[in-house]
């Protein structure tokens, strides 16, 4: 495996649900966090007699240049595309598991996504959460940010998996 560097991983394609989200403003990030506790005795005051794992995060940020009104449709709860636009929805008791999806990053090799298999962290399911803030004015480009939070894999063989670094062998 030739390395997937962990951290800021930009520029890559960025695919949610088999959906390329097209162009990214400002890199993307990736960050992996294990949650612990620490363990002590009172007979060994203040020392750490063992550290236990309790959990784990992995979360992606990104910002979406100029996206497609179908791009964003598969990133937020509820909207919904007709003849007249884009109608976004309050999305208040969505279970947002039921909407989580594969998120695949692929670092970019110039102009095109990387064809080598270690260039590749797939998130198994992941949810989008939008955050729609647009700033209108002379210079400032906008960008649509978006955080994709990872959620135990409990769907397939990778049960309580958050991803993978690598794409598996055929």
């Amino acid at each position: 495996m030739s390395g997937f560097p962990l951290g800021e991983v930009g520029p890559c394609q960025i695919q949610f649900g088999g959906v390329d989200l097209g162009y990214t403003r400002g890199g993307t990030t990736f960050e992996h966090k294990e949650e612990t506790v620490k363990i002590y005795y009172d007979q060994t005051g203040k020392n750490v007699q063992n550290i236990i794992g309790i959990g784990g995060s992995a979360i992606v940020k990104t910002a979406l240049a100029n996206p497609t009104l179908a791009q964003l449709e598969a990133l937020i709860p509820g909207a919904t595309i007709d003849a007249d636009g884009m109608l976004m929805k309050v999305s208040v008791g969505v279970d947002k598991r039921a909407l989580a999806k594969e998120l695949i990053l692929t670092i970019m090799d110039g102009d095109a996504p990387s064809t080598d298999p270690d260039a590749t962290l797939v998130i198994f399911v992941a949810v989008p959460t939008y955050e729609g803030s647009l700033k209108f004015d002379d210079s400032t480009q906008r960008s649509h940010a978006v955080t994709f939070e990872a959620l135990p894999d409990d769907f397939s063989t990778n049960v309580n998996g958050l991803y993978r670094i690598g794409l598996p062998t055929p």
